[in-house]
């Protein structure tokens, strides 16, 4: 899904894993900044510095060959792409033009959970919820920080008004705040015309309808309406997305179509060595770097469940051997002399919480 525009930013795509932003000098970025490309300071982006518009991507330059491009990425990496008719293509996936949304508003209240009409939403507190007005006003309830902070917090609950341009959802708080985040119409659709659903942050948001027909109990939250899974020595909380169980793991895939929103793998226990840090070594080659680079070998860091388990767990952006670059976090759980291993999958490491992360780590526990 990659979106076209005449002037600067002639490609950009919906989801950091599978797309590019490109400017007409030869330069791009394997994926989108996550805050849009609204006052996006490219020169302070590709010097590494940190911007509120610098945070995903990774920079490169690209030139014509033959029918496609061939990309170069930092640190000389390349890529060849086939370009065909006005699309781009990798080996997994077709990257069409998609529309501007500069202009657009949306109306009505959106989440980004998978049920949109799930009445639990409707119970009182923070929710993942926003309410926006076609005049350009919003109210989030909780829909940018699942569980909710509060100020200084930049995605704490609040309200304020809003603009769309250049891809950026631009929120600017009563309180003060300024918050700008990726913002993208689906596939084939126009945000000015059709705006039941958005992508921000590379994340589907759908329009709640109203009103509910049976209000919910007040006990109920989205985290609290999942059931658990039991896999091989441990019981969690279900993650959002389709389960798929192999031969050691099982894996629970959330997707927009063709698009990674998050992966989280539970994989079987092995005997642990009875040195945290030797165990998370093991499984980090073995689970995180097969097939793939990571940027960096993490300094992993231990804690403590509330269920009185003891990990240990670090992450790092990783490369595939197509180029697709997605972040990879993992925690190495000891379990009654045995280690279970807990590899989730994002787009980018901000992104993890979509995995819902805060609610595997409250429920992991002994089956």
């Amino acid at each position: 899904m990659v979106l076209v525009s005449k002037g600067p930013g002639e490609f950009a795509h919906e989801l950091t894993i599978q797309g590019f932003a490109v400017w007409p000098d030869g330069h791009l970025s394997l994926g989108l900044p996550w805050a849009g490309l609204a006052d996006f300071d490219r020169g302070a982006w590709e010097r590494g510095v940190a911007t509120d518009a610098s945070l995903g991507g990774t920079p490169g330059t690209y030139k014509r060959d033959g029918d496609g491009w061939r990309i170069t990425y930092t640190g000389g990496r390349e890529a060849r792409l086939a370009y065909v008719g006005d699309q781009l293509e990798t080996e997994h996936a077709k990257l069409p033009r998609a529309k501007d949304v500069t202009g657009a508003t949306l109306d009505g209240l959106y989440t980004w959970w998978t049920n949109a009409e799930d009445s639990s939403l409707a119970a009182p507190g923070c929710q993942p919820l926003v309410a926006f007005t076609r005049d350009g006003h919003f109210e989030d309830q909780g829909g940018f920080a699942q569980p909710c902070t509060s100020a200084p917090d930049p995605n704490a609950p609040g309200g304020g008004t809003y603009e769309i341009r250049d891809f950026s959802l631009v929120l600017h708080y009563a309180d003060g705040r300024t918050v700008k985040h990726l913002i993208t119409a689906p596939v084939n659709t126009d945000l000015h015309t059709d705006n039941s659903r958005a992508l921000i942050m590379g994340r589907a948001w759908k329009r709640r309808a109203a009103p509910i027909a049976q209000p919910p109990s007040p006990v109920a939250t989205p985290s609290s309406v999942a059931a658990d899974t039991t896999y091989d020595v441990v019981a969690f909380a279900t993650p959002p997305g389709q389960a798929h169980r192999n031969k050691d793991s099982i894996a629970f895939t959330d997707a927009n179509g063709d698009q990674l929103l998050c992966m989280t793998a539970v994989f079987a226990g092995v005997p642990s060595s009875g040195d945290p840090n030797r165990d998370f070594a093991a499984d980090w080659s073995d689970i995180v770097l097969a097939g793939r680079t990571a940027d960096s070998t993490p300094s992993p860091q231990q804690g403590t469940s509330p269920h009185g388990l003891v990990f240990t767990a670090g992450g790092s952006m990783t490369t595939e051997s197509s180029g697709v670059r997605v972040y990879r976090a993992l925690f190495v759980f000891e379990v009654g002399g045995r280690r279970v291993s807990v590899m989730l999958v994002a787009p980018t490491e901000d992104q993890l919480a979509r995995c819902q992360l805060d609610d595997l780590l409250r429920t992991i526990r002994p089956a």
